[in-house]
């Protein structure tokens, strides 16, 4: 009795360890693919911040001209990306770590990811659009409710004899 008791509580207990390594594994591969995703997108602001500083130059754009140029290749690469706010931080942050370890990453540019990162955050926090949007959320003005006029207009107008 005692031993098909004991036998009991430890299939229980293997059984419970065995689901929450079940539960536990997707939050593990969600992560692993969060943190997927801000490598490639901070690859992809890497890549933009690059294109852009050398479009600057050749057009002979300095300072602010060429920030703001570099600005807007990064909105396009985080909007284009999907990323969530949180993400493209990360992506930024990392972006910028890499570029400045490797000796790439003008004073503009720097100036540019600065912005980007503060109107990211800001979106972060107000629940706002993506950068590359112009921080709109959501569409034109809330539609009003419909008039109370009765009839028509949504739904059936058929009422049961009583």
């Amino acid at each position: 009795m005692m031993k098909s008791m004991i036998f009991a509580v430890a299939s229980r207990a293997l059984a419970s360890v065995g689901a929450l390594a079940v539960v536990a594994a997707p939050a593990v591969t969600l992560a692993a693919t969060v943190q997927a995703d801000v490598a490639a997108l901070s690859v992809s602001i890497q890549a933009a911040v690059t294109q852009a500083q050398s479009a600057a130059a050749a057009a002979g754009l300095t300072g602010d001209a060429a920030a703001a140029q570099v600005e807007a290749a990064v909105q396009q690469a985080i909007a284009a990306s999907g990323a969530t706010p949180q993400q493209a931080l990360a992506a930024l942050s990392q972006a910028r770590a890499a570029m400045s370890a490797n000796g790439t990453l003008s004073a503009s540019s720097s100036a540019a990811l600065g912005t980007v990162s503060s109107q990211v955050a800001s979106i972060g926090t107000s629940g706002g659009g993506a950068p590359a949007s112009g921080g709109s959320s959501g569409g034109g003005a809330p539609v009003p409710p419909p008039a109370s006029s009765g009839g028509g207009g949504g739904g059936s107008d058929y009422r049961p004899t009583t």
